[in-house]
């Protein structure tokens, strides 16, 4: 998709990286920069291949998946809008262990390998802002582990409906949220099969904390008293650093991933 050097630079600094950073600095970026637009199935970069750019998620859904050699794949995350990816790998020589494929038709922001590294050049502070961001990235791996190691599969799919409602008031009577990605995409994601998916949100509707029509999820009141008005508390296995950082935008509430019943 071709964009002009100005479109690319107003669009670069809207990302939480670059936000606030002079023009040239950004202009630096943005003529190493350029957007990809994918069909579903497309993939950004295949495990093996070699680093060569940041990306950020400007609409749709990706997965990063690892495979083994029989064919077995592992979900280890779903990239949503406004999520940047591909940071710490610029740094090493290695080759990408994961892959990443959309899941929906998807555009994307691809900034170049050389290009990021000249604007760190001129600009100190976006060091700083990418230390950051594999920082974070390392921290959200950790807790990812955890969850892994010690929660139930409620207590998965609880904390991803949670996260996906957002940090507005625990107080609301209802949260109707809006689920984008295919079901058997999410069950991978958390290490179930679709069909012990399908159980656990029919446990939650039975138990009065969800309801279910089509793509829309409520969660009821019951829900908000039990599980969001805790959400500030500590827990060592919880989902929620999720969260977007300051300079690692990892979306709103709005920007989670959700899953279609298909």
């Amino acid at each position: 998709m071709h964009t002009s050097l100005d479109d690319l630079s107003l669009v670069l600094g809207e990302v939480a990286l670059f936000r606030g950073l002079s023009p040239a600095v950004i202009a630096e970026a943005a003529r190493a920069a350029q957007i990809l637009s994918l069909p579903k199935g497309g993939a950004t970069y295949a495990a093996g291949d070699r680093p060569r750019a940041l990306y950020q998620v400007m609409s749709g859904h990706l997965k990063v998946a690892v495979s083994s050699p029989e064919g077995g794949e592992k979900v280890i995350e779903i990239l949503s809008p406004r999520q940047v990816f591909g940071v710490a790998e610029l740094f090493g020589d290695a080759v990408y262990v994961s892959s990443v494929e959309a899941v929906t038709p998807v555009v994307v922001l691809a900034v170049g390998r050389d290009g990021i590294f000249r604007a760190m050049e001129q600009e100190p502070c976006l060091m700083r802002r990418m230390l950051a961001a594999v920082a974070e990235r390392q921290s959200s791996i950790e807790r990812d582990i955890a969850a892994d190691c010690f929660q139930s599969g409620s207590a998965k799919v609880v904390d991803y409906l949670r996260r996906l409602a957002g940090s507005g008031p625990a107080q609301r009577p209802c949260v109707v949220l809006e689920l984008e990605i295919p079901k058997h995409v999410l069950a991978a994601r958390l290490g179930f099969t679709p069909e012990t998916l399908s159980r656990i949100f029919r446990e939650l509707s039975d138990a009065g904390l969800i309801h279910v029509n089509g793509k829309q999820v409520t969660l009821t009141e019951k829900f908000a008293c039990q599980h969001m008005a805790r959400r500030d508390e500590p827990d060592a296995v919880r989902l929620s650093s999720r969260r977007g950082g300051s300079w690692f935008d990892r979306g709103g509430a709005g920007a989670v991933a959700g899953l279609a019943w298909n």
